[in-house]
C-alpha cells in the first residue's frame, strides 16, 4: 500500500480519561449519550471534547475504537462550552477501554496536542501550509477485514457550507496497533482514482456506505451535478471483502445485472433522492435498507428505505421514519439545531437491536456572530438511538414501537434572548450584519476622557480610534467587548473619537463618532 501525504496518527502523551459506564453490547442509548458528555466535560488538552462524522468498530469484547471527523480538542465544559479548546482538527480516534464498570477513553490526532508551537494536527491530512486552509479529511464508513479497521475518508475543499468533496482515501488502520499500549497508529493510505461524470459536477466519492454481504461488500458512492449542493446520485461498487482495497478489482454497477470494470462505467443506481452524504445500508426482514438523517436542514427525521437488493433502488414512497428528536429545528424555539451523519452501529447492535449513531449541531450565532459551540459543549456530541429490527419486518410504526433514545434535554441557549440569535447558514458570510455603534457618549476629566455607548449585542466587539489634534489620521486607541472605555494620558486640545462595532470573524458595522477637547 502507498503512503500519501499524511499525518501518521499518535496519541499524544496524556493519562487516559475514566468515566463510569460501559458501552458493551447491551448499553442503552442513554448510558452512550452520557459517556461522551462525561468524557467531553473531563476533556484536557489532549482529549477528544466533541465531535461528528462518529462510528465505532469492536477491536475486542473489552475495547471499541471510535472514528470521528471535525472534532474538538479539550478542555470543554457545560459552563463554558468549546471556549477554551486547546485544538481542532478534521478527524481524530478515540479508544475506548471497558472493565469494571468503567470506561477509560485516549484520544488519537496526527500528533501535537497540548503543542503551543505546532498544535493538534488530523489523524489523515496532507500538511498544512503555514497561514492557508488546507484541504478536510472527513471519515465515511468503515469496516473490519483481516485484523484491520479499514476506513473510507472523503477529501473536501477548504471552505465553508456548501462543503465541495473532491476525492476519496481508503485508510488501514490494524487493531493491533489501535489496541497497543504505546497507542501509536500508522495508517496505511491509498488515494483513488478520482472521476467526475461527464455532467459536470463533483467527483463520486465513496465510502459513504458499506454493506457486507457473505463475502462481498458493497460500496456506495454519491456525487452532485451542482458544485453548490443539490440533490446526489448514489453509485455501487462491489468486491470480494478481502480485496476491498484493491480498486482495480472493483466492479461498477452498470445498469440492471450489470457489473463492470472501470469507474467511468458506472451509472447511478437511481435518479435524484434526497440521499444525505452518508448514510448506512442494512440487510433486514427479507429486504434491504437504506437508512439516514433527512438532509434537509432541520428536520428531525431519521429515515428508512426499502429495496428488493443491495443496489435498490430504494423507494421513498415507502419511507419508514424510525425515529423523530424533537428537540431539533431551525429556528430560535429549537437553539437552530440540526442533525445529521445517522449511521448504523453494528459493533454496538445485537441480533434484536440496531443501534443507530446521528449528530447534532447548530447553525446558531449571536448578533456578534459568536456559535452555539462557545456557549454549550453539548453541541456536537453523538447521540444514539436504538430500533428494534422488528420493526424492519413487521411493518409497526418505530416511533411508537419501543424505539430507545438518549435524553433530550440540550441546555437552551437562544431563549435566554432570542433577539440576539440568527440562523447563520441564511447569511453568505455566515454572520448577521454587524449592528452599529449607538448612543455613544463622552465625560471629560483631568486629561482624559470616559467613552460610553449602548451594548450593541451579544458578542459583539469594538474598536476605538482616536484623532489627535493635528494628525492626519486615525489611530487604534483600544480594542474592547465592553460598552465604553477610557481614554487618558491626553494633551490638551479637540479630539475626534470614532467606535466600530466588529464580529468574531473581524467584519465591521456602522460607526459612531463624537468629538471631546480637553483645556
Amino acid at each position: 500500500m502507498s503512503r500519501g501525504p499524511v499525518h501518521p496518527a499518535v496519541v499524544s502523551p496524556t493519562h487516559p480519561v475514566t468515566v463510569r459506564g460501559s458501552a458493551s453490547a447491551t448499553a442503552g442509548p442513554a448510558e452512550l449519550d452520557r459517556e461522551w458528555t462525561a468524557y467531553s466535560d473531563r476533556s484536557t488538552c489532549a482529549d477528544w471534547a466533541g465531535g461528528d462524522g462518529v462510528s465505532a468498530f469492536r477491536l475486542s469484547s473489552s475495547q471499541l475504537a471510535w472514528f470521528f471527523s471535525d472534532t474538538y480538542l479539550g478542555p470543554a465544559g457545560p459552563a463554558i462550552g468549546f471556549s477554551r479548546i486547546s485544538g481542532f482538527v478534521h478527524n481524530s480516534v478515540v479508544i475506548q477501554t471497558m472493565g469494571g464498570g468503567d470506561s477509560t477513553f485516549v484520544t488519537m490526532t496526527g500528533g501535537g496536542a497540548c503543542s503551543r508551537l505546532r498544535g493538534a494536527v488530523s489523524v489523515v491530512g496532507p500538511p498544512a501550509a503555514p497561514g492557508t486552509a488546507s484541504d478536510r479529511y472527513w471519515n465515511a464508513a468503515g469496516i473490519e477485514v483481516g485484523g484491520a479497521i479499514i476506513v473510507f475518508y472523503n477529501q473536501y475543499l477548504p471552505g465553508q457550507v456548501p462543503y465541495i468533496p473532491d476525492g476519496t482515501v481508503i485508510t488501514r488502520f490494524p487493531v493491533s496497533q489501535l489496541s497497543a499500549d504505546d497507542a501509536v497508529a500508522h495508517p496505511a493510505v491509498i488515494a483513488l482514482p478520482s472521476y467526475t461524470p461527464p455532467g459536470g459536477g463533483t467527483p463520486v466519492v465513496w465510502g459513504a456506505a458499506l454493506l457486507r454481504d457473505r463475502g462481498t461488500v458493497y460500496i456506495y458512492g454519491t456525487q452532485t451535478a451542482d458544485l453548490t449542493g443539490g440533490d446526489r446520485l448514489v453509485y455501487v461498487a462491489r468486491v470480494a471483502v478481502s480485496r476491498i482495497t484493491q480498486f482495480s478489482a472493483w466492479r461498477f454497477y452498470a445498469g440492471p445485472g450489470q457489473w463492470v470494470a472501470g469507474q467511468p462505467n458506472a451509472v447511478p443506481v437511481q435518479g435524484s433522492f434526497g440521499v444525505s452524504s452518508d448514510f448506512s445500508v442494512i440487510a433486514a426482514g427479507q429486504r434491504y435498507w437504506l437508512i439516514q438523517s433527512d438532509p434537509l436542514a432541520g428536520s428531525q427525521d431519521i429515515d428508512a428505505f426499502p429495496g428488493a437488493t443491495p443496489w435498490g433502488p430504494f423507494d421513498p414512497s415507502a419511507k419508514v421514519v424510525l425515529y423523530r428528536d424533537t428537540s431539533i429545528g431551525l429556528n430560535a424555539a429549537h437553539d437552530y439545531r440540526i442533525m445529521y451523519d445517522a449511521s448504523a452501529e453494528p459493533a454496538l447492535s445485537t441480533g434484536n437491536t440496531l443501534v443507530i449513531s446521528y449528530n447534532t449541531n447548530s447553525a446558531g450565532v449571536t448578533s456578534g456572530c459568536v456559535p452555539m459551540s462557545a456557549f454549550t459543549n453539548s453541541v456536537t456530541q453523538p447521540r444514539f438511538i436504538s430500533v428494534p429490527m422488528a420493526v424492519f419486518s413487521e411493518g409497526r410504526d418505530p416511533v411508537r414501537y419501543r424505539v430507545k433514545a438518549g435524553p433530550t434535554d440540550y441546555p437552551r441557549i437562544v431563549q435566554r434572548d432570542p433577539a440576539q440569535w440568527f440562523d447563520g447558514w441564511i447569511y453568505p458570510s455566515g454572520c448577521p450584519p454587524v449592528p452599529g455603534v449607538t448612543g455613544l457618549r463622552v465625560r471629560t476629566r483631568s486629561g482624559g476622557a470616559v467613552l460610553s455607548w449602548l451594548d450593541a449585542g451579544l458578542g459583539v466587539r469594538y474598536r476605538v480610534y482616536l484623532l489627535r489634534p493635528g494628525a492626519a489620521s486615525f489611530a487604534l486607541a483600544a480594542t474592547t467587548r465592553a460598552s465604553g472605555d477610557t481614554l487618558s494620558g491626553l494633551k490638551p486640545g479637540t479630539y475626534l473619537v470614532q467606535v466600530v462595532s466588529v464580529n468574531l470573524k473581524q467584519i465591521t458595522g456602522p460607526s459612531a463618532e463624537v468629538t471631546f477637547s480637553l483645556p
